[in-house]
């Protein structure tokens, strides 16, 4: 997979969209929405899911690209859905992330 194509602003707004979704999901609670069911099982099995999406996206990086994407896009997910359950913006972590940058402490970025 190549890199030349870059993030772009629909990009950014589906993002921002999929985490408003998140937050009426948690409000509305609408039967049959695999999200309503996942609020419902509590912030434990929300908790629980991040950490096997995790260890799936590891293992599928062992493999080939268009698993690995598959995994990351379920990891990300659930880790917003755990931020909205939490009632944490997905803003803040960005901006947590900002911030170390600035300040040159690039952990984030593996140095």
């Amino acid at each position: 997979m190549s890199l030349d194509k870059k993030i772009t602003k629909k990009d950014y707004k589906f993002l921002v969209e999929l985490e408003e979704l998140l937050y009426e999901r948690k409000a509305e609670m609408p039967k049959g929405s695999y999200t309503t069911s996942m609020y419902k099982k509590g912030i434990d099995k929300i908790a629980q899911k991040v950490g096997e999406e995790a260890v799936e996206t590891v293992i599928a990086s062992k493999n080939d690209d268009a698993e690995t994407i598959a995994e990351s896009a379920d990891l990300l997910f659930h880790l917003m859905l755990l931020l909205a359950e939490k009632n944490i913006p997905l803003h803040a972590v960005i901006k947590t992330l900002r911030k170390r940058h600035d300040k040159g402490n690039h952990k984030h970025i593996g140095e």
